[in-house]
């Protein structure tokens, strides 16, 4: 994600959230540690998250609430019906 959709999704969590403030020195840091963590994530799934939480909770979320993993390229299932299909039948050409 990118500085600006996090900044984007921080406000979000304030307007919502009137302890979830962004002024101040204890803002500052709020800012700090929630970009360390967002940057690393995919914004349109955070964004969801964040919005099913401002839907269903009266608090703000902690990071570990909002954090989404990307996910990463498995292709040993790809591999593995490969290896079946060449078991079977002998290697595809």
């Amino acid at each position: 994600m990118e500085k600006a959709e996090a900044m984007t999704l921080l406000k979000r969590l304030a307007a919502a959230y009137t302890r979830f403030d962004l002024s101040g020195e204890v803002g500052k840091e709020r800012i700090a540690l929630w970009m360390d963590h967002l940057l690393k994530m995919p914004f349109e799934a955070v964004k969801a998250k964040i919005d099913d939480h401002i839907a269903n909770k009266p608090f703000p979320p902690s990071i570990a609430e909002v954090n989404v993993k990307h996910r990463e390229e498995n292709s040993f299932l790809e591999q593995q019906k490969e290896w079946e299909q060449n078991a079977k039948y002998g290697p595809k050409h």
